[in-house]
């Protein structure tokens, strides 16, 4: 167990480590442990039901803090160990349902650490909760270690929470059009970026489209166009009925097909800012053209 939670540890770093790169320095990411593992909390209450004991959430609370804090004896694995030698104890006695004095004060020894006396029906009590289910729930309890992001302001890191909708979508779009694993579906992504974010977004398009599906929902067509689509499908929505009876779909197909396919770009130029004409508009003042 061990093992497996230093190797997971050791694959959210190397995640983590390349953040920084894959998101054009916009994002920086550390592996945050988890200080006080809700598994751990939740495997120890078990021991203590109809037990009777007062403050069993403050004193599990303070146990496996002093367990995790004592690093130098094995921390939170030494704990684990121990109750299993406990168990397998109670097992070699045949279970009986009164336990022997030296098991008793052993379990004493081990109850948050000591620093509480327990009567002697607690102990008891504890001692009979001691089975299986218990024993496996303490055994599997594992941290949940976590990546911790934020994002870097002129320099600045701040919390990802922090960051602005734009902020946020800007750098997670550059972050996720990095990668090449599998399909990437997004779903109108504009709405939180300004044209000059999305500008810097479809040159990243066009070049992680060669590696991977991406699939977009968006209304922009600087995406569609300067992101180079390979396949465009324009919908529009079905005229509302009266008829409580009908049920027609509420977005149909209007058409589809490449760039250059001449029944989409109307589609596209429509949907432009302005429409055709002030794309007309733009065409002279900057001296290209659009047929």
């Amino acid at each position: 167990m061990d093992g497996l939670i230093a190797q997971r540890h050791g694959i959210l770093k190397s995640a983590a480590d390349k953040v920084a790169d894959k998101s054009s320095n916009l994002l920086r990411a550390r592996v945050r442990k988890d200080h006080l593992p809700e598994e751990y909390l939740s495997g120890l209450h078990k021991l203590f039901e109809a037990s009777f004991t007062q403050q069993v959430e403050e004193g599990c609370v303070d146990w496996v803090k002093a367990a995790l804090a004592d690093e130098d004896s094995g921390g939170w694995a030494a704990l684990r160990k121990t109750f299993l030698e406990l168990y397998e104890a109670k097992i070699m006695a045949g279970s009986p349902p009164e336990a022997s004095d030296g098991l008793l004060a052993a379990l004493q020894s081990v109850i948050f650490k000591g620093a509480r006396t327990l009567t002697d029906r607690q102990r008891k009590k504890i001692y009979l909760n001691l089975d299986d289910a218990v024993v496996a729930g303490i055994v599997s309890a594992v941290p949940k270690d976590a990546i911790n992001m934020s994002y870097i302001d002129e320099g600045r890191a701040i919390d990802f929470k922090m960051a602005s909708p734009g902020q946020q979508a800007s750098a997670l779009l550059e972050l996720l059009l990095k990668q090449s694993a599998g399909t990437l579906i997004i779903d109108q992504p504009e709405d939180d970026l300004d044209n000059r974010v999305i500008m810097r977004i479809v040159e990243l398009l066009r070049k992680s489209k060669s590696n991977r599906q991406l699939i977009f929902s968006t209304h922009n067509s600087n995406i569609v166009v300067n992101g180079d689509a390979d396949k465009v499908i324009a919908l529009k929505s079905s005229e509302p009925s009266s008829n409580p009876n009908v049920n027609a779909p509420r977005v149909r197909l209007d058409c589809d097909g490449a760039i250059e396919t001449p029944a989409i770009r109307p589609v596209i130029t429509s949907i432009m800012e302005g429409g055709r004409e002030a794309f007309d508009l733009r065409s002279r003042k900057y001296g290209y053209e659009f047929n």
